[in-house]
């Protein structure tokens, strides 16, 4: 079977920012003001490159309590309909300590006297949250209830040898098993992704010697994927589709992968792809892709993706760069 089309999003341009904020250990700021996006077409081969101008700064920063309304709703897009306590577990991954960023717009003190209310920045606006939550220790109902969620939909779509795999690693006491979360809104490039990840890193670095918890062996990622389907009629199989990744970079850890399973999620109303979609194209049904690695294929793939993806203008505010640690 031919492998399915791929699209990758590439980052480029960029001036370094002088906003930073030194009590923020994961704080980064990037100023990006073009992008190039590279795409494959399926049809002639042919590549296209589409330009885009992009003229906001993000950041990123510790999680606060006045951001929970905007990570449960970024958790909803992810989890759809499936049986777990999001409210709970917004809370938990704002109130767990030392680990974690979200992405907010960088707010200047000068938008406050500018006239445009078009510029005006919504300080408590959340545009993406990157962390881990350890599953292994159910602590909490929402720990309980993913928990649970990883064994039925591995015992439900999953292969045998997968089944065995995920049954035994999360019944294995011995073992800290981590759910990354990397969710954000489709808008954003991919190369938002190096720092945050790498900001995770640095985190686990310093908490691992005070908490054996977070020194994971294994960690799961939950990837929001679409497929194309070919005949808007039929609907039976999707083998050979194309497969187009919500967030671009995740396709690296699908590579790197031990284990995989996916479902689809079309009787599930939640965010569609971005883009200018005419009545030709083909339907584009969501999917979820459950990929499980080790935490040395997290380390590896995060600095294959800092030499791939790294935003030019990347400013951190410390000593730490991406694979130091």
């Amino acid at each position: 079977m031919s492998e399915p089309a791929r699209k990758r999003g590439v980052l480029a341009g960029g001036e370094p920012s002088t906003s930073s904020d030194s009590s923020t250990s994961s704080e980064w700021t990037t100023d990006d003001d073009s992008s190039t996006i590279e795409s494959s077409d399926s049809d002639d081969n042919n590549d296209d490159l589409v330009s885009s101008v992009l003229n906001v700064e993000f950041e990123g920063r510790n999680p606060q309590f006045s951001d929970f309304p905007g990570v449960k709703q970024l958790l909803q897009q992810l989890f759809l309909k499936a049986p777990v306590n999001l409210s709970d577990l917004s809370s938990r991954l704002i109130t767990q300590p030392g680990i974690g960023s979200v992405i907010k717009q960088v707010h200047d003190d000068d938008d406050d006297d500018d006239e445009d209310d078009n510029s005006i920045v919504d300080v408590n606006q959340v545009y993406g949250i990157t962390t881990i939550l350890n599953i292994s220790q159910k602590t909490s109902e929402c720990v309980e209830n993913l928990h649970k969620l990883m064994l039925d939909l591995s015992n439900q779509f999953s292969d045998s040898d997968t089944t065995r795999f995920v049954n035994g690693l999360l019944s294995d006491d011995t073992k800290q098993v981590g759910l990354l979360i990397n969710e954000r809104y489709v808008n954003i490039p991919p190369p938002i992704s190096v720092p945050l990840f790498h900001a995770i890193r640095k985190e686990l670095f310093s908490l691992k010697p005070k908490d054996s918890s977070y020194n994971f062996d294994y960690l799961i990622l939950i990837s929001k994927i679409y497929k194309a389907k070919k005949d808007k009629k039929e609907n039976k199989s999707f083998e050979g589709a194309t497969v187009f990744w919500s967030n671009a970079e995740e396709e690296f850890f699908d590579d790197a992968a031990d284990y995989k399973f996916e479902f689809c999620v079309q009787n599930d109303k939640g965010t569609g792809l971005a883009g200018n979609w005419v009545e030709s194209d083909p339907e584009m049904v969501p999917f979820r892709r459950v990929l499980i690695f080790t935490m040395e294929k997290f380390l590896s793939v995060t600095n294959t993706l800092a030499s791939f993806l790294e935003p030019a203008g990347t400013v951190y505010n410390s000593a730490y760069k991406p694979g130091s640690i």
